[in-house]
């Protein structure tokens, strides 16, 4: 299995759970439609023939409305529930979990002055840790 795997991996699980796209960066999403932002951190040791792989992530939308503020709830319940518990996911068949650990505040994220007619943003920082088995990620 390689890196590229478990990450689409991720990617996929976390549209199934919560209904929105995951982009790894430096691809950004198009538009302002609730979505995930990950930025790989690290990949370090961790105990006997394990590794951690880390992300650094971000929910973010943008919207003013109604509707909008309902949907962001019922997403933000399941944010928390995911920080409580673990998100499963499967890569090449093997199951792993994707611990989900808040990084800070939500938060408003004001546009520029460049991007002055953009929205403003809601933005939840997030890492993700993901404990593997060292023998599972080839070079390939």
């Amino acid at each position: 299995m390689t890196i590229e795997e478990v990450v689409e991996s991720l990617k996929t699980e976390i549209k199934t759970q919560l209904n929105f796209p995951a982009f790894l960066l430096p691809q950004k999403a198009g538009n302002n439609t609730a979505h995930i932002d990950l930025l790989y951190q690290d990949m370090d040791p961790n105990g006997d023939g394990n590794e951690k792989l880390s992300f650094l992530a971000e929910y973010r939308t943008a919207g003013t409305h109604a509707k909008w503020l309902t949907q962001t709830v019922k997403l933000r319940r399941k944010l928390n529930e995911i920080e409580n518990n673990f998100m499963p996911f499967e890569a090449d068949g093997v199951k792993l979990r994707a611990y989900w650990i808040r990084n800070g505040n939500a938060q408003w994220v004001y546009p520029s002055e460049e991007e002055s007619s953009m929205p403003a943003e809601y933005v939840i920082p997030y890492r993700i840790e993901i404990d593997m088995p060292t023998r599972l990620i080839t070079e390939d």
